[in-house]
């Protein structure tokens, strides 16, 4: 049952781990595990990360993987501020990041 406590549990893709940074307000493509109806549901979103999770109550928990999926050993934090849209801007089949990049930027 989902409850208003429960964390999230997230999980994106990065091309290398360095793109992460704490502090800043960065766009980023979650995906949701969280158990229930929108278990692997997609969501563009910038959102703020932190490596240490447990010192902010009201952040997800954030599971990283490499764009071929190796799951990275560290846990972070993520606090989502606001919704990018579902559908992006750009040329099928190139840069997904800079579109995601872009989106962010617009102020959508």
């Amino acid at each position: 049952m989902d409850s208003k406590t429960e964390k999230h549990s997230w999980e994106t893709f990065l091309r290398r781990p360095g793109d992460l940074r704490e502090g800043v307000e960065m766009p980023m493509a979650l995906r949701d595990l969280t158990s229930g109806k929108k278990k692997y549901q997609m969501r563009h979103v910038v959102a703020a990360v932190s490596r240490k999770p447990e010192e902010m109550a009201s952040m997800d928990i954030l599971h990283v993987r490499t764009v071929v999926g190796v799951l990275l050993s560290e846990t972070w934090g993520v606090k989502i501020v606001r919704d990018l849209p579902t559908e992006l801007p750009g040329r099928p089949y190139h840069d997904f990041y800079e579109a995601l990049r872009k989106a962010s930027s617009t102020g959508s």
